[in-house]
């Protein structure tokens, strides 16, 4: 099929003298496809065709699942809710690059400092690193974020990165459910376990040698939310469809007049007129003796839209929270109370997500850019997202004083190493009170 495309990045590449990066041809950008960016995957959506969506998936054919997605984070309310509040927590954190705790042996305080130096320098010239976060964390939802290294190519910060470039789910295939991943740029259908090679070629396979893996940032999750939130969409579109369908019948009532006996012979006409008016809800009069039903009213009932599409909301809330379900039986507004309980349960998913996060670039950026620096040395330094330390402190310093008062105290060797305070514990109490088991 032919496709037209146009390059929506400038981004450029150039072989380092430090480290080995590939060809300017092998960097990668968005593009435009012609068929794709005038396909609807929407229109005759079915639970039986995201099942067999489902199932290609299981073989590595992406596309067509991820272009469904990506509508459906746009339409769905209670998703692009999620995925907000999701990111929005996450942007919170902040980030740092730290030195290990304890030296591997033949390591040198001097050379850990100067990985910390090498490395937080690596991270401050990437432009998007904040937006790199928020991909990472969306393979929760998506199954998977590919972010290629895209680099300087001239000047002082030559071969470092200038971007951690995310490139869209919908153009990768993967030769079956944990083989490699292929760059499919235009998102080509029935590409999946065995015919990767074939049709897109090794020069699109990430890990070979035109595309080397130490050029990407990759992370998988092995339970996406997509299945779950693309199956709840479904059944809450119909729920909606069938809930306007209903109001439209029974929203605004229909009225049957019933005309007085004994009309004027030749009158009959201006009755009708004057009647079909009241029954359309335009103001009038009616004879004596005339009467005005709804019979639609009786036929309401309870109607179980509303009831149907909440718990769609409630499966993808549940799935995405973690299984924080107390959440959506809390009212939401300003103050305290259960506003905090909200605000709460997402600093803890970001917390949660900011290790995940750490481990990843740990793995894919660290690692890389440390071995191409310092060769031979072990990795001293490493990236860190979390909170605030001043937040974090402040927190632990209320918890232990909540311990004290229960009569617990903790060691003051840990508490200093975990604040950094120079602590000294109370003769008087600390022998007495219980003392609680709390790991460094």
């Amino acid at each position: 099929m032919k496709t037209s495309t146009t390059t929506k990045s400038k981004a450029t590449h150039h072989s380092s003298p430090v480290t080995h990066h590939p060809a300017p041809s092998s960097v990668k950008s968005r593009h435009s496809s012609l068929w794709r960016d005038n396909y609807n995957p929407l229109r005759s959506l079915t639970i039986a065709r995201l099942t067999a969506l489902f199932e290609a998936a299981e073989r590595g054919d992406y596309a067509e699942l991820q272009l469904l997605l990506r509508k459906v984070e746009k339409r769905y309310p209670v998703l692009k809710a999620l995925q907000t509040r999701r990111l929005s927590a996450l942007q919170k954190l902040d980030w740092s690059v730290k030195t290990v705790a304890e030296l591997p042996a033949g390591a040198t305080a001097a050379q850990a400092e100067a990985q910390k130096n090498f490395l937080q320098g690596r991270y401050e010239l990437v432009q998007n690193l904040r937006e790199a976060f928020g991909q990472i964390a969306l393979s929760d939802f998506r199954g998977y974020a590919i972010l290629q290294k895209h680099r300087y190519n001239a000047g002082a910060n030559d071969g470092a990165v200038a971007e951690l470039y995310w490139l869209e789910p919908w153009c990768f295939s993967r030769d079956g459910f944990y083989g490699d991943f292929f760059y499919n740029q235009d998102s080509k259908l029935g590409v999946g376990l065995g015919s990767c090679a074939a049709l897109l070629g090794e020069a699109n396979r990430i890990g070979s040698e035109t595309l080397p893996r130490s050029e990407f940032i990759i992370r998988e999750t092995d339970a996406p939310l997509y299945e779950i939130a693309l199956t709840a969409f479904v059944n809450w579109l119909m729920g909606r469809r069938d809930y306007a369908a209903f109001v439209e019948v029974f929203g605004l009532p229909n009225a049957v007049v019933i005309m007085p006996p004994n009309i004027t012979p030749g009158s009959e006409s201006e009755y009708e007129v004057a009647a079909k008016k009241v029954a359309d809800g335009v103001s009038g009069s009616l004879p004596n003796g005339s009467d005005v039903r709804f019979p639609g009213i009786l036929a309401r009932g309870e109607t179980p839209f509303i009831p149907f599409c909440d718990a769609q909301d409630k499966d993808v809330v549940l799935a995405g929270t973690g299984g924080l379900l107390t959440m959506l039986a809390l009212p939401t507004g300003l103050g305290s109370g259960a506003s905090q309980h909200h605000a709460d349960a997402f600093t803890d998913i970001a917390r949660a997500d900011a290790l995940k996060i750490s481990e990843i670039l740990q793995r894919d950026f660290d690692r890389v850019e440390l071995a191409a620096q310092f060769p031979g040395q072990p990795a001293l330094a490493y990236f860190e997202l979390a909170a605030p330390e001043d937040a974090a402190t402040n927190a632990l310093v209320d918890d232990i004083q909540k311990l004290a008062a229960a009569g617990y105290r903790v060691d003051p060797a840990w508490l200093a190493e975990q604040t950094g305070y120079e602590v000294a514990k109370s003769s008087e109490t600390y022998e007495t009170a219980p003392k609680l088991g709390i790991p460094a």
